[in-house]
């Protein structure tokens, strides 16, 4: 990353969900309405209103102090927003070149959709009260992949891949 990237301002990308196909956007607002119904609607697929998608922020402070965490995450959701870490871009690109192009915006989606289930888990709860149970919980669970609320993420995020590559195997 260069310094003048490095220097940007904080930008909330409120159109990130755009670089994936429509149909898989679609599937994440029906399963996120699934998921967390009847409290977040977020529209229906079927209107092709987003406004209910977390944005995302890349190159961010946030960011970068999270992407110094021991588990290395590759983003972060914090009061309802996506960053992602330095990690991201370079475990994306590593993915790309060793599984192609297809396999890696599907990775990438996934971890889109990973994010943005805990960004809505956040706003309905309560963004302050919801840092501080994941945290307190963090404290018990340090391993990322065992705490109870990366859990339920984890599975969202599974899923959201399996329908993802199904679009691209039956378009």
């Amino acid at each position: 990353m260069s310094k003048r990237e490095l220097r940007q301002p904080n930008r909330e990308n409120y159109h990130y969900h755009r670089k994936f196909p429509k149909p898989w956007v679609n599937s994440l607002r029906r399963e996120l309405h699934s998921e967390f119904l009847p409290v977040w609607s977020g529209g229906t697929a079927l209107d092709g209103i987003l406004t209910k998608l977390p944005p995302v922020v890349e190159n961010s402070k946030i960011g970068r102090v999270a992407g110094r965490l021991p588990s290395k995450p590759e983003g972060i959701s914090l009061w309802g927003k996506i960053y992602y870490t330095p990690n991201y871009p370079k475990v994306r690109n590593k993915y790309r070149a060793h599984h192609g192009h297809d396999a890696a915006l599907i990775y990438e989606f996934g971890m889109y959709a990973h994010e943005t289930y805990h960004a809505v888990e956040q706003i309905l709860t309560g963004k302050s009260k919801w840092f501080i149970k994941y945290v307190l919980r963090l404290i018990k669970t340090p391993n990322a992949w065992k705490h109870p609320m990366e859990i339920p993420a984890y599975d969202f995020q599974s899923k959201m891949k399996d329908i993802a590559a199904s679009h691209l195997s039956n378009p």
